[in-house]
């Protein structure tokens, strides 16, 4: 399908009529605290919602299980939210006003675990998203390939609303005409080394299709909070690391989620 022919089928179908949630997680120890935000989240109004899990060997496959029974179910779009996550209890409600403002595309920013080797994350914790540098833009480089030379890490303080070109499926939410035009696998994991280690890109790598691919303009919501929920070693150092965090602080995010 041409990418013109695909924004007039989107400008057609873009609002919402039927949202599946899919967690791409199979396990049945999931995060309690995601599960009890997931209950909790607001039902956008005039908009089914079913909520999907994920099954197969690897994240491509549990992702593409999910994507398949959506379509057996007739959704309208797909929504990924992760299992290991808390979001604000409104997540649905504003992505659906953003797609029914013509985005066929919205994604919020989540908190990476710890450190990620790339260009311009230069802080733990980080929220990730990708836009293009404006070098790019003025120079007619939006159609080169995926390369951090092109790109720029969000930064919400710009703005609570910014085009994005790359994120993770953590939060994200798209058309079903975009999964319908994009050549399958539509979740391609990388090739692992000589040692067997491969990026965790397959998610990245499935956005940044939908956009380069099938002309799926993407939304940056900045203003949404995702919490990243998680478990690392602590030491004899994280007490003083941590000395100013007021206790009360940490309860009332809690009853934020939940």
């Amino acid at each position: 399908m041409k990418t013109d022919e695909l924004g007039s089928l989107l400008r057609q179908v873009n609002r919402p009529k039927k949202i599946a949630v899919c967690t791409a997680w199979g396990s049945p120890f999931s995060w309690t605290h995601a599960a009890y935000n997931m209950m909790n989240l607001e039902r956008p109004k005039g908009v089914e919602v079913k909520y999907i899990p994920g099954f197969g060997r690897d994240p491509g496959r549990r992702h593409t299980w999910g994507v398949e029974k959506a379509l057996e179910w007739g959704a309208t779009h797909v929504c990924f939210l992760g299992a290991d996550q808390m979001h604000d209890l409104d997540i649905l409600v504003k992505f659906c006003k953003h797609i029914e403002d013509g985005w066929p595309m919205v994604t919020a920013l989540v908190p990476i675990r710890s450190w990620v080797n790339y260009k311009g994350a230069d802080k733990p914790f980080m929220r990730l998203a990708w836009k293009w540098k404006e070098s790019a833009i003025q120079n007619g480089l939006t159609d080169a390939k995926f390369h951090a030379d092109y790109l720029d890490i969000i930064d919400p303080k710009d703005g609570d609303l910014q085009e994005a070109v790359v994120v993770g499926s953590g939060a994200l939410i798209f058309d079903m005409a975009l999964i319908n035009a994009l050549e399958k696998p539509w979740f391609r994991e990388a090739e692992p080394d000589e040692n067997g280690w491969k990026p965790a890109t397959m998610d990245t790598t499935f956005c940044w299709r939908l956009v380069r691919e099938v002309g799926g303009r993407m939304l940056a919501d900045c203003s949404i909070k995702v919490v990243h929920l998680d478990v690392f070693p602590i030491d004899e150092t994280f007490s003083e690391r941590f000395a100013d965090f007021p206790r009360e602080l940490e309860k009332e995010k809690l009853r934020t989620y939940l």
